[in-house]
């Protein structure tokens, strides 16, 4: 059974695209700013600081804007791009809730630079459902392990 979860459009808009809009308008700008004022901190700084985050955004997918769940892996998709774990293969799965902002954290397999660390806000549709299904799936793996090292 394959479960998708997405935002609505608004929130995708608003959530997703708008900061990445927002970024790449930050970055023209302390261009433009540091070609005409010459070259002052701040417009350093941001000619530094927007293309990391643009890529973390874009090709590390810290924010997707979909989810798919099946019982054999999780994929987080946005920006065109795909980032697809095998749930037998996962080693490292940690869920950090913070309800009170309203989002939660998830880093999934083994470290990467780009990828395996997503944010995920309450306003995707299946929210709830989907943190159930992502914390059964982290407290069965720490379950699992917690066998194995007993056993040894």
């Amino acid at each position: 059974m394959m479960k998708h979860y997405r935002y609505s459009t608004t929130v995708f808009w608003f959530s997703i695209i708008f900061p990445v809009i927002l970024m790449i308008g930050m970055f023209i700008w302390a261009i433009n700013s540091l070609i005409n004022n010459g070259s002052e901190g701040i417009y350093l700084l941001v000619l530094i600081v927007m293309p990391l985050l643009f890529v973390s955004s874009v090709i590390g997918l810290n924010n997707p804007s979909q989810i798919t769940v099946s019982s054999e892996a999780i994929a987080f998709i946005g920006f065109w791009r795909k980032h697809e774990y095998k749930w037998q293969e996962v080693t490292e799965f940690t869920v950090k809730d913070y309800g009170y902002v309203g989002k939660s954290f998830i880093r999934i397999g083994n470290f990467r630079l780009l990828g395996g660390r997503y944010w995920i806000s309450n306003k995707l549709d299946g929210y709830q459902e989907l943190l159930t299904i992502i914390k059964a799936q982290a407290e069965g793996r720490e379950k699992h392990e917690g066998e194995t090292l007993q056993s040894k």
